[in-house]
């Protein structure tokens, strides 16, 4: 039953009447503040039934599900309203393409990236470090699975939602359901609204533990969850809270407040200085005005209807009209017992023989108006059957086919990509922010960030950058096609280009039944970046060694030299840079003079000479000599 909010009468329970146009945010009474924030709660969730009616038809027709509601108190009602066999066919477009775009999108990992303009290389160095430090921030989330659940809410629902938020002292996200965040309509006409707040279910032995002062109100608050109507009984005790922020109206205003509240009463009361929310919003499709986005379910959803009454349609035809008829004449002398399945049976008749006639069942063009819908679904939105079905289109074998044919299917999701990559940079702002918070109290904040073969620890204290030095900026984490034979035909063509080496190409590949090959083939060159690396950014003095790859060492050494003198690099770092250069040449130079006193010795013996190798090529490339 709806709560009236102005008497607040939910069945026979009466609450004090509550004037829900006071602020709620300028109140010092945390009684009044908290049947406040009540009010205004009930009163938008009031406002708010049509957007909350559409997930719930949306979550239905995704997960051809009998669902209540998209509550924890209504979700639990499935069990008692659901079947376990359904009694009519049907064909799920919309969970077929949704599935299929999660795929597409989630086949490139967006990687945040801090790009410094004009910086010092002390600046430079740290923006490099700020990358690795938000992977490591990333890596411990596991952001890439949580952003995947997420995009299926903004597939279904139309808005996905992370919060990210403080707990024991480390930044954590989680996803929030949308159907939890409200927000005024009139305050979000033009997406920007001043105030939200978050209605969810929490155990209380959580609550008990985080807020232990507040001990009786927390064990005298209602339970949430109560469910005697259903099959499946609750036994979770839960109670509910409201979290609630307001912006500061202005510079130093000091109306920006953020509390918790249960059972109209505060748990938790601060400042709010912040000129965000803790939320990263994703929507699928925008609406002309309005805080909320709309849904590809919501987009599709009438297909889907028309799609379930043409199957309901066939079904009952095929029930009704799908077998044979046996005309008999009347005066025809025929027994009827002699009709029957039985192989090689006689029939005696007198008269007109019988006639065995099976009727059209399904006319064609209801198969044919069946496949247009299941086309029209699938073009609404924006691929294709064969990519819902795994499959490619025939005559397509070559990599650089299969390359472009996937190109002009994906250019159909650009805005969609690049609204999944700016969501990547509003959690990691807001990932920084929380960062910030906690280093200010702690002094300390260490990550391990993930490299290709270890874990790096990284402190915040070591990296920190203010906002004015950098710009965040986002890239997919590979540009190469994600299928083996568009990936080689990309990387021999490049090789073909003379964009990169044969070695660049091999390290390219790095297809899993090679890693072990492509580990010991690449470990000269990892060997030589990592040292390099380490002179010109830490000025760590490492000396070459006769049984390194010389030739490659002074190759690599002179590109990062010209790279650091162009970055503004440390004197003393690329001195020590040039030395380790002077070394690689003494030591080519004993290598050469070596080669020449032992071929003269050799001609000193006489000894036979054997007939020169010819220089080996690349299979990969012809004509090319092998690195």
């Amino acid at each position: 039953m709806a709560v009236d909010y102005k008497s607040f009468n939910n069945g026979n329970q009466v609450v004090t009447p509550v004037d829900v146009s006071r602020k709620w945010w300028l109140m010092d009474n945390d009684t009044e503040m908290a049947q406040s924030i009540v009010g205004a709660c009930t009163s938008l969730a009031n406002g708010d039934a049509k957007r909350q009616t559409q997930y719930q038809i949306s979550a239905r027709l995704y997960g051809n599900s009998n669902i209540m509601g998209v509550n924890g108190l209504s979700f639990s009602k499935i069990q008692s309203t659901q079947t376990t066999l359904k009694d009519r066919v049907s064909y799920n477009v919309i969970q077929s393409c949704v599935d299929t775009l999660i795929s597409k999108l989630t086949k490139n990992k967006p990687k945040p990236a801090f790009v410094t303009s004009g910086a010092s290389w002390k600046v430079q160095r740290k923006a490099k470090q700020l990358d690795k430090f938000v992977d490591g921030i990333f890596y411990e989330n596991d952001i890439y699975k949580l952003t995947t659940q997420v995009l299926k809410d903004v597939l279904v629902f139309g808005s996905g939602v992370v919060h990210v938020f403080e707990h024991e002292s480390r930044c954590k996200f989680e996803r929030v359901i949308p159907s939890e965040i409200y927000v005024d309509q009139m305050e979000s006409f033009y997406g920007f609204p001043r105030q939200m707040h978050r209605v969810k279910n929490v155990d209380r032995g959580v609550l008990l533990a985080m807020y232990p002062e507040q001990k009786d109100d927390i064990l005298s608050a209602q339970a949430a969850v109560i469910d005697t109507t259903g099959t499946f009984q609750n036994i979770a005790d839960q109670i509910t809270i409201v979290e609630s922020w307001h912006l500061e109206s202005g510079k130093d205003a000091g109306d920006g407040l953020h509390t918790l509240a249960i059972d109209r009463k505060i748990l938790f009361k601060e400042k709010y200085t912040k000129r965000f929310f803790p939320f990263a919003f994703m929507n699928w499709s925008d609406r002309l005005y309005g805080f909320w986005g709309q849904g590809l379910a919501e987009q599709i959803q009438n297909i889907q209807l028309e799609i379930n009454k043409i199957l309901w349609v066939i079904q009952r035809s095929m029930h009704l009209a799908g077998t044979f008829k046996v005309f008999l004449e009347h005066g025809s002398k025929i027994v009827k017992e002699h009709i029957s399945n039985d192989i090689g049976v006689i029939i005696n008749y007198t008269g007109t023989p019988p006639q065995y006639v099976t009727p059209q069942i399904v006319p064609p063009e209801v198969y044919a108006h069946l496949g247009t819908l299941k086309n029209q679904a699938f073009e609404q939105a924006g691929i294709s059957q064969l990519s819902a079905n795994s499959q490619k289109p025939a005559g397509l074998n070559s990599g650089k086919a299969l390359r472009e044919f996937n190109d002009i299917e994906t250019e159909r999701f650009m805005a969609a990509g690049h609204a999944y990559e700016r969501y990547f940079i509003d959690i990691a702002k807001l990932a920084i922010d929380c960062v910030k918070d906690i280093f200010d109290r702690e002094k300390s904040y260490p990550v391990s960030a993930p490299g290709k073969k270890f874990l790096e620890t990284l402190d915040w204290k070591q990296i920190r950058l203010e906002d004015d030095e950098y710009t965040l900026k986002i890239y997919p984490v590979s540009r190469l096609p994600s299928d083996p034979a568009g990936q080689l035909q990309t990387i021999t063509e490049y090789i073909q280009a003379g964009f990169i080496t044969p070695r660049a190409g091999r390290r390219l590949l790095d297809f899993p039944d090679l890693e072990r090959a492509e580990d010991l083939s690449n470990s000269p060159e990892e060997w030589l970046h990592k040292v390099i690396e380490e002179m010109v950014d830490d000025g760590k003095v490492y000396h070459p060694e006769p049984d390194d790859d010389l030739p490659l060492a002074r190759e690599m050494s002179l590109q990062y030299l010209a790279f650091a003198k162009t970055q503004g690099a440390p004197e003393e770092h690329l001195q020590i840079l040039r030395d380790f250069i002077s070394e690689v040449d003494q030591l080519q130079q004993m290598a050469i003079e070596g080669a020449q006193m032992a071929q003269m010795a050799q001609q000193q013996l006489a000894l036979p000479q054997a007939a020169p190798m010819a220089t080996p090529t690349s299979e990969l490339v012809p004509n090319v000599p092998a690195a």
